[in-house]
Formats: structure tokens, sequence, C-alpha cells
């Protein structure tokens, strides 16, 4: 016979026992429901954000070089947005450009000249040796948000992607859960 506490106080044998496991397991389902609904609205509140940033145009980059110092610090995540005209652009206005097939720079737009804009990091000491032309610019960047790249960087990296693949599958399997006891209690107040 194994010891439990509760039974050790009541008289009927072991039953009070089943009644404190019972406790605690309606506690971790509350809790496990509690949540998976603050999950659950989190990731689609931030899906939907996402997407509305996106059909307005706003394309999100994470900052990898410190080169535009205290405004975009490594780590953040600069949204530019594209609906911005390359003929908009003033002198002063932080743009965002392709460098190469898969390099994305964003500067400081210093000079505008006939054969494109000159840019240049805040914090660098020469400015970008190509110009900016039509056809590689991208947009304006409207703001930024710090350490949120920090996130994506984590999130691109393998440990990330079994991190979020553990955590895609953790929902699930309490999304699971929760509508079992959803049908659980529709079973029984119906009866």
């Amino acid at each position: 016979m194994q010891f439990c506490p509760a039974a050790a106080l009541d008289s009927y044998g072991g039953i009070g026992c089943v009644f404190v496991v019972y406790g605690i397991m309606a506690r971790l389902r509350k809790i496990l429901d509690i949540t998976y609904e603050i999950l659950s609205t989190a990731v689609i509140t931030i899906g939907v954000i996402l997407v509305i940033i996106y059909l307005c145009g706003i394309r999100l980059y994470h900052v990898r070089s410190g080169s535009m110092g205290e405004l975009l610090p490594v780590g953040c995540v600069c949204f530019v947005s594209t609906y911005s005209k390359y003929d908009s652009v003033e002198v002063g206005d932080v743009i965002s450009f392709k460098a190469d097939d898969d390099m994305f720079v964003t500067h400081r737009a210093v000079r505008i000249t006939p054969e494109g804009i000159t840019t240049k990091g805040d914090e660098n000491n020469t400015e970008d040796p190509d110009a900016v032309t039509k056809d590689n610019y991208i947009g304006k960047t409207v703001f930024a948000l710090p350490y949120i790249g920090r996130l994506l960087g984590f999130f691109h990296a393998l440990s990330g992607r079994i991190t979020l693949a553990a955590s895609i599958a953790f929902l699930l399997i309490l999304g699971r859960l929760y509508r079992g006891r959803d049908k659980e209690n529709a079973g029984t107040d119906s009866a």
C-alpha cells in the first residue's frame, strides 16, 4: 500500500487521496487552458498585425550591423514602407535598398544626384560606394523596434527552429486537450 498524506487523515481508507489528486489535476488543467488561450490569442493577434502591416506595404528588416548607431541599433527590426516613392526621398531620410542579391542595407540619404541617391551609415566614416537607383531602392524606414530582431535571429538558428517546432507542437496538443474538455462538458451538460 502506498502512503498518501490525505489518506492518512481521512477515515475512508484513501479516498481523500483521490480527491487531492483530482483537485491538483483540475488546477493543472485550468492552468493549461488559460495558457493555451493566452498563447493562441497572442499568436493570432501577432499574425493579423503582420498581415495588415504587409498589406500596407511595410516590410520588416533585421538590423545586423551598427552602421546606423543608436537610431537603428543591432538587433532591432526596422519597418520599411515600400509605398514611399523613390522620387520623394530627401536628404536625411533613412532608406533601405538592395546592395547585392542577398544583402539589404538601411542607411541615411546624404546626397541626391541625377545618377542616384548617395547613402551613408550614421556611424560610418565614408559614404557607400554605389548610388541607390530606382532599380535597387526598397523604401523609407518608417520606425524601428529594438530587440525584436534578436528574436527573429534566434528563430533563424537551428535551436530557434527546434524551439518554434516544439512550441507549435505544445500548442496543438493543448488545443486537442482543450477541445476534448469542451466535448466532455457538452456531453455532461446535455445529460
